[in-house]
């Protein structure tokens, strides 16, 4: 009886402080996070009390000792479903299933008329998951496969949130949202640029956000995850970009071996420009490790070969300085731009998109496979 006493009281506190942050916003989300238990969900050894910090805890790792399944932190939860806003009765696709807690909080928020199907591609995880969840006398339809097909057979959904993130949009997602629908998904867009966006269909195949919110998860796996867009480098370095196959890791590895030159001070304070320096700039590469604390950012062209990087006040370059000229001015250049007040528009690829919704504000286009995205500032 303590230990239920501790753990409403704990969940209480919790909501209340993601209601001061400002990711709690309504009473039925409130209403989710104070009844679902969340120590339940986390790894063994987990305490009630570190259960219910607002960070993520990780769930499994690879056979590289990285993380590849977490439980999210709460405040990211709360902003998501916030953005998905279920309500009872609807039938709600999750992808991603890991632990089972945002399930859980799902099918509260559907209610006993509601449904909601999860996949999760670790038929380990899903299998736990799915005890966990019926200990509990929740009811989720969880599957071990591919979350990338979504589930055709219990198609159309009335919201799909994705809790992995994405380069692209999987057409069948968008096939099986039914009108009128929200899918939530955590958007990869540029290094350092990640959205989590509320999207619905205009029309077709085509969606426009709703919302969007800064976000950064663990990305989608699977047969359909792709080459990924983070690169062990040597050591501890790792490296963040848009194209970047193994010869060009190659290419990068040597100028990083060859050692640099500084180039200069680069003209600052440079932060409220990096968003806009990514979107405008496709040789933007975002560093984690070395060189410098933390995550360092730079630009990097294969082909002339050539590596310039941002180290607090100053550049460094590596191989043709010419690069060290474009990194200065195409930072000093680059706009303020406030990733939450962006529109974010998808269409097929191939598709033209539908004139702008700003004629005279700025825009960006990221072109991926299967669907084109353009972000406009409002």
């Amino acid at each position: 009886m303590n230990d239920e006493r501790t753990s409403a009281r704990l969940r209480n506190a919790l909501v209340e402080r993601l209601r001061l942050g400002g990711s709690v916003r309504t009473e039925a989300v409130a209403s989710a996070m104070a009844e679902v238990p969340r120590e339940v969900f986390m790894p063994g050894g987990t305490s009630s009390a570190r259960a219910y910090e607002d960070r993520v805890v990780v769930l499994s790792i690879d056979a590289r000792g990285l993380p590849d399944s977490t439980v999210s932190q709460p405040a990211m939860i709360a902003l998501m479903l916030e953005q998905l806003a279920v309500r009872p009765g609807m039938r709600v696709l999750e992808i991603g299933t890991g632990s089972g807690y945002n399930a859980a909080l799902l099918a509260h928020l559907v209610g006993a008329t509601g449904e909601v199907v999860s996949v999760e591609v670790s038929a380990e995880l899903a299998g736990a998951a799915a005890r966990r969840l019926a200990g509990l006398g929740i009811h989720v339809d969880v599957r071990a496969g591919d979350g990338w097909a979504g589930v055709a057979d219990r198609a159309p959904f009335d919201r799909i949130e994705a809790t992995v993130g994405v380069p692209d949009l999987p057409p069948a997602w968008v096939e099986q949202l039914a009108p009128g629908g929200v899918l939530v998904a955590p958007m990869w867009l540029r290094p350092g640029l990640e959205l989590a966006v509320a999207w619905e269909r205009t029309g077709g195949a085509a969606l426009t956000s709703v919302s969007v919110a800064r976000c950064g998860f663990l990305q989608l796996r699977g047969p359909h995850a792709g080459p990924g867009r983070t690169h062990a480098l040597t050591g501890d370095l790792a490296v963040i970009g848009e194209d970047l196959p193994p010869a060009a890791l190659d290419v990068l590895r040597d100028l990083i071996d060859h050692g640099a030159v500084d180039a200069g001070p680069v003209l600052g304070p440079v932060d409220a420009r990096l968003t806009g320096f990514a979107l405008a700039e496709p040789r933007s590469v975002l560093f984690l490790g070395h060189p410098g604390d933390g995550t360092t950012w730079g630009l990097f062209d294969p082909e002339r070969p050539a590596l310039a990087v941002l180290m607090r006040d100053r550049i460094l370059v590596y191989g043709d300085r010419d690069a060290a000229v474009d990194l200065y001015y195409g930072v000093a250049g680059a706009p303020v731009v406030d990733a939450e007040r962006l529109r974010v528009e998808a269409v097929l690829a191939g598709t033209a998109f539908p004139p702008a919704p700003r004629p005279d504000g700025r825009s960006w286009t990221v072109e991926r496979e299967r669907y084109h995205y353009r972000l406009t500032e409002m």
